[in-house]
């Protein structure tokens, strides 16, 4: 292989579309990709799916490509390859088994890692974090042992580990530091409505506590609040967050803050070297969701490749579809603006378990809340981007 070679590091929703749009433009320029994991690179939104249902594996759309498709493309996948060192002079990467392999052009698609900020959780065979496969092959199997779950973290991916959990008839405890659930995609009265829905489904939710550690030696026995309550659980799943792994960019020399800063080609301080997805950091925000890791792996791909693109930042809906009803939440729900700077409507249908919240700044549509039916998601999305009116939406 020549050092005109394109490397990627990664091999989830930013590295595969980076790997797909430089083959688009260039069809025969080497490209190999490294992966961590030995699985064939996944639909990663689905796992928590997976700890209530292990047939998520065998559905067609899971891979996201299927494993001939590489070779097709002329792709060289190096599965269970871990990257430990770049050298930007010399223009190689180095495996964690001390191969090294050059590169011409360079994409950091190389994630985050759940974070665990207790440190006595570490090495407890019964707490889990869901970010791989295997994470969510060992939440599944233990799940089926098991009567009692906590997962701490009232987050999307909390909620969704706790539906799956749920649904396999395991009694679910959710920890949430926050005072009301989802503080970030819902405003307060649509905290309340997803916690009564959440309520029937008899899933205990408890807010706005504050976690001390994990009771418990090789296994886990429960979760010690800072009240000195603890919270029995037979397993424990972290859900509060991730962490772009930013090491092997800082150790080379790249420009890191929260994670690796990116121009609008998605190239970093050093020319030539590209990141997308959760491990780059675009106009001082790291995104860390699978549809804008996808277009950052885009414009990557296409820049390494020659073909000049550049990143467009947009605004991104948070989705769920658990518990019997789905929510769809975008835009400026005015959770910072004082009293006066917003006016809000609010229609809703409880017999049929359907709300919607609109909020509009300067008269124009700036967000929305969709529980229930979210027929209407694409329309309004397209409204905010329009700077639709009030009087126009509202009749």
């Amino acid at each position: 292989m020549g050092s005109n070679a394109i490397v990627i590091i990664g091999a989830s929703a930013a590295g595969i579309s980076a790997a797909r749009e430089v083959r688009a433009v260039d069809g025969d320029v080497p490209i190999r990709i490294f992966s961590e994991e030995k699985h064939y690179p996944y639909y990663r939104p689905m796992l928590t799916e997976y700890i209530g249902d292990s047939d998520v594996e065998k559905r067609a759309n899971f891979l996201l490509n299927t494993e001939k498709w590489y070779g097709e493309k002329k792709i060289e996948l190096m599965l269970g390859q871990k990257i430990v060192s770049i050298d930007p002079a010399g223009k190689t990467v180095e495996t964690a088994s001390g191969e090294k392999h050059a590169y011409g052009r360079l994409i950091l698609a190389n994630g985050s890692s759940p974070f665990v900020p207790f440190k006595d959780a570490q090495g407890k065979g019964n707490v889990h974090s869901v970010r791989t496969l295997d994470d969510a092959k060992a939440v599944q199997s233990q799940a089926e042992r098991v009567k009692t779950v906590v997962v701490i973290g009232g987050g999307l991916l909390g909620l969704e580990a706790a539906h799956s959990l749920m649904n396999a008839g395991i009694r679910v405890t959710v920890i949430e530091g926050s005072d009301r659930i989802l503080p970030r995609q819902l405003d307060p009265e649509c905290s309340v409505i997803l916690n009564d829905i959440i309520a029937r489904k008899n899933v205990v939710l408890m807010l706005g506590k504050s976690i001390e550690g994990i009771a418990g030696g090789e296994n886990a026995t429960g979760v010690r609040l800072a009240s000195g309550e603890e919270v029995p659980a037979d397993m424990i799943v972290i859900s509060i967050g991730v962490r772009p792994n930013v090491d092997l960019a800082r150790k080379c020399g790249i420009q890191v803050n929260r994670a690796v800063v990116v121009n609008e080609r998605m190239e970093t301080s050093i020319p030539g070297i590209y990141a997308c997805g959760d491990v780059a950091e675009f106009n001082g925000k790291c995104i860390a969701l699978w549809m804008p890791a996808m277009r950052q792996g885009k414009v990557a791909g296409s820049n390494a490749a020659g073909r000049e693109a550049s990143f467009i930042d947009e605004v991104y809906p948070a989705i769920l579809n658990s518990f019997g009803t789905r929510i769809f939440s975008v835009g400026d729900l005015c959770l910072e603006r004082q009293e006066g700077e917003c006016r809000v409507h609010f229609e809703s249908d409880p017999d049929k378990g359907n709300y919607k919240k609109m909020f509009f700044v300067d008269e124009k549509l700036a967000g929305f809340i969709l529980i229930g039916d979210i027929s209407e998601s694409q329309k309004l999305t397209a409204a905010i981007k329009a700077g639709t009116p009030f009087s126009d939406i509202v009749n």
